[in-house]
């Protein structure tokens, strides 16, 4: 089950869905008297569960939940693919980490029911709901039956339909930061009165966690790139590749060419071995790379690790060169050098947080063509956008970075 089919069921089904909820939600609140106070939340469940990276720009606004209800249990619910990118926080008990798979529709589909029943026995009080407008989520926080209902709002926006049953509908600020926007949705929390929520300056500090690998992870992982290069002991620099074509969104893909005239020019002026990662995707990528370039500083780990030694390998390494991807906001709770490339989307809004890194961005004038009112769809079918980007624009920050290092 691709993405795309969830995105097509989510609009052609979720929009009906919404409207007949929203239908319901008022015939019923003719009966229910608004309450002039909001209850303090004692069992809060977040919702993201596409974007692996969201997790990671979410860690502000979860952090401010945790010490303002320090009383109240916390909970996620992810899709089961994604579970990793929430777990290495360290903010949500294992045990309160709730998961739907999408393997098939049928698997889809009873993991969401089994979910539901399984959070609502956990007597939720309170949803946040981190999903930019999608419509399943927000269906999913009437059926968990939750009092207190968080989630983006479109309000005089065209498009972006979602229903009108969230207790606390927050604009979208589309000229802010994720991160704020998120901090927007759990700032309202607790709050009643005049909408649109939230009526107030976000000024908290989008502060990450630092992820620690131990000395026997590293050790180990060390000893697997020696057995495929024995050239890992004898180099000054590490560097990384990360290679994925951008899949579910492929138009985030530097250009493979590019990838090879980097690795040329890192060669020629530093000792270092260079080591490709990426999932399933990228090994034809590492095999062209290969074949055009001295095999003997490049290490192939394609589809080679586990989400933890993605992470360990970025404790281990100098630098990293990425697409705009769920790894950038990964490698931003290690101290490597991050270097991040972004095209179809901005990093005004999706920067990843964190001092290590540097975004590059051409900044044409169609860019971002990716965003929340087109569900990160384009019909771009060469994105001109991330060729922009040169090699020799992105050897110029590792140079001058690995030359502060000596």
């Amino acid at each position: 089950m691709n993405y795309t089919l969830i995105r097509i069921i989510d609009k052609w089904v979720g929009i009906p869905a919404c409207f007949l909820m929203s239908l319901a939600h008022k015939f019923l609140s003719l009966f229910n008297k608004a309450k002039n106070q909001v209850p303090r939340p004692q069992k809060i469940l977040f919702t993201e569960l596409s974007e692996m990276g969201s997790a990671i720009l979410a860690y502000p606004a979860m952090k401010y939940v945790v010490t303002r209800y320090s009383e109240a249990e916390v909970f996620f619910l992810i899709f089961e693919q994604n579970r990793g990118s929430v777990d290495i926080l360290d903010i949500i008990p294992r045990d309160h980490v709730f998961t739907i798979s999408i393997r098939s529709p049928l698997r889809f589909l009873f993991s969401t029911l089994k979910a539901v029943r399984t959070i609502n026995k956990t007597g939720i009080d309170t949803i946040i709901d981190f999903e930019r407008f999608a419509r399943f989520t927000a269906l999913l926080s009437v059926l968990i039956k939750a009092e207190t209902r968080v989630g983006f709002n479109r309000y005089q926006d065209e498009g972006l339909y979602r229903g009108d049953f969230m207790s606390h509908p927050v604009v979208y600020n589309h000229h802010q930061h994720i991160a704020k926007n998120f901090l927007a949705l759990v700032r309202s929390v607790g709050m009643s009165g005049e909408k649109p929520f939230f009526k107030a300056v976000i000024s908290d500090a989008l502060t990450i966690p630092h992820y620690q690998s131990s000395e026997k992870n590293l050790s180990r992982l060390k000893k697997r790139l020696a057995a495929i290069n024995p050239q890992i002991y004898k180099t000054d620099h590490l560097i990384l590749f990360n290679l994925s074509n951008g899949e579910p969104l492929p138009n985030r893909a530097w250009p493979v060419s590019n990838y090879a005239v980097l690795a040329k020019r890192i060669s020629e002026h530093f000792n270092a071995v260079i080591v490709f990662v990426g999932q399933e995707d990228a090994k034809g990528n590492a095999k062209r790379i290969m074949s055009s370039v001295e095999a003997d500083f490049c290490i192939d780990f394609t589809n080679q690790t586990s989400f933890s030694e993605l992470l360990n390998i970025c404790n281990l390494a100098d630098v990293l060169i990425t697409a705009d991807s769920g790894l950038a906001h990964f490698a931003a709770l290690t101290p490597i050098k991050n270097i991040v490339l972004f095209g179809p989307e901005t990093p005004v809004l999706y920067g990843p947080l964190g001092q290590n890194c540097r975004c590059l961005y051409a900044g044409f004038s169609c860019s971002p063509c990716f965003s929340v009112h087109n569900h990160c769809q384009t019909i771009c079918q060469d994105a001109q956008c991330m060729k922009a980007i040169t090699a020799d624009e992105v050897f110029e920050i590792i140079y001058q970075y690995l030359k502060e290092k000596i």
